[in-house]
């Protein structure tokens, strides 16, 4: 069925009802997946613009979910899968292809300090397991077998019954419909200033966040404490303090603890360097990756292990990682996920994350002349957000329903692609890293007047 013959509305009608009935709704309510104009359903791609089947465009604000670094429509990421597949398009017995081979190298040049050795996975969730994994093999090589707690604050990391049980924040994503959960997951405040868990002021607080790490290790016994798991920055666009992964990365090494970073959302340019943890000068043991490895493209992720950990397993079957997803390195994601970089390095897409990221910043200063209007965070990279709530001087937010609301105005006027069916706000606004000024100002300009009109009709 051709896109333009979908676009007659018998046949939109059954496609939609077809999607109703055979799909099941991830991320969302199925009564507000069901409902007018609850989903979208996207045909074609050119650039950070999105077409759906009645053939209405849309800017998509989002990223794809924050994959989506080069853009849609890239003929010459197709052509690298193309020709690829023509060439083989799967190892046998997870044997190594020379692209696996090229990939892992590549990311063993551009990841910072001695990280250097790859295992592949399909997606961050599975590759956060995986770290897991190694941590807790690596401690039973050096013969700390009883290290197996994992320190972390509540932070979203994937929904497999591991990576859930790290930490999810709610009220976006909750735990309390699977128990139980994996034992010895710990959880601790997160060190974002502006929603502080001690209700403290910065710098005057002595950097509580972190001396609560240390004292939690000597609670839990460091014995007992394999490895700390969190964000180097959240996409919630929250700034840890200057030194405060310097800090924790200090005490990692005074107990013999792995330091897991989670750079799936921030990795790949999207805080204005190739990886969000540089801004702090820090090497994690162990860094996940994934979203955007491949640009959206094919699904792919990485656990990238430093040399200095990786050695503990070189040797016979006793220190072997027991691992294996069958689709891990996949000969043509791997194509792939090498055109992708090769186009992000040629086009220096991280600098222009870095120098976009400031001007969009900049742009959405304009927003705070509404009252609705609560916060605009960002300032590193193409990631910020727009807070919006109903009564600024009394705090008072949105309800579910009004947030759904203002979900659908900002769609019906062509603005935003994103978290709709989780009525996201704070707002997400993470493009394609290849945007530009012109493009960032149509953004806003659109903002500018849906918000307004949000204010007048909700609030009014």
């Amino acid at each position: 069925m051709s896109t333009e013959a979908l676009k007659k509305t018998e046949d939109i009608g059954i496609i939609k009802s077809w999607a109703i009935k055979h799909l099941w709704p991830v991320d969302r309510v199925y009564d507000d997946f069901a409902s007018p104009g609850g989903f979208t359903i996207f045909t074609d791609g050119e650039g950070i613009r999105l077409t759906d089947i009645t053939g209405k465009k849309y800017i998509d604000c989002f990223g794809t979910i924050m994959t989506n670094s080069i853009g849609y429509g890239r003929k010459e990421i197709a052509d690298a899968a193309y020709e690829q597949m023509h060439k083989f398009h799967f190892a046998p017995d997870h044997e190594p292809s020379v692209p696996k081979i090229k990939l892992a190298k590549k990311l063993a040049d551009i990841t910072p300090g001695t990280l250097s050795k790859v295992v592949f996975g399909l997606a961050g969730t599975d590759s956060i397991e995986t770290a897991m994994k190694i941590a807790w093999k690596y401690h039973k090589i050096c013969g700390f077998s009883s290290k197996y707690k994992i320190i972390g604050g509540y932070t979203y990391h994937g929904s497999t019954l591991g990576a859930m049980s790290t930490g999810w924040r709610p009220p976006l994503f909750t735990w309390e419909d699977y128990p139980p959960l994996l034992p010895g997951m710990v959880h601790i405040a997160s060190p974002y200033c502006e929603i502080c868990d001690f209700g403290l002021k910065y710098p005057d607080c002595g950097l509580a966040c972190a001396k609560q790490v240390e004292r939690v290790i000597q609670l839990e016994g460091p014995d007992t404490v394999a490895a700390f798991l969190d964000v180097p920055i959240p996409s919630t666009a929250f700034i840890p303090p200057t030194e405060y992964w310097k800090t924790i990365r200090s005490i990692c090494d005074k107990y013999g603890i792995l330091l897991i970073l989670d750079c799936v959302q921030s990795g790949f340019g999207r805080f204005g360097k190739w990886f969000a943890c540089e801004h702090y000068d820090v090497v994690p043991d162990i860094m996940v990756l994934g979203k955007a490895l491949t640009g959206g493209y094919l699904p792919m992720s990485a656990a990238v292990v430093r040399k200095e950990v990786a050695q503990k397993f070189e040797g016979g079957p006793e220190v072997a990682l027991k691992h294996s997803i069958t689709f891990e390195g996949h000969t043509v994601t791997c194509a792939v996920a090498l055109s992708n970089l090769e186009i992000m390095e040629r086009e220096n897409v991280v600098e222009n994350s870095k120098n976009m990221g400031q001007y969009l910043f900049e742009q959405l200063q304009t927003l705070k002349k509404y009252e609705i209007v609560n916060a605009i965070r960002g300032g590193l990279g193409l990631n910020c957000r727009v807070e919006l709530v109903k009564d600024k001087q009394r705090k008072q937010r949105f309800s579910p329903e009004e947030n759904a609301k203002v979900m659908r105005m900002l769609k019906e006027k062509l603005i935003s692609v994103g978290l709709f069916g989780l009525f996201a706000n704070p707002i997400p606004i993470i493009p394609s890293l290849i945007i530009t000024k012109s493009e960032i100002d149509e953004i806003v300009i659109g903002f500018d007047r849906v918000i307004g009109e949000i204010q007048n009709e909700i609030c009014g």
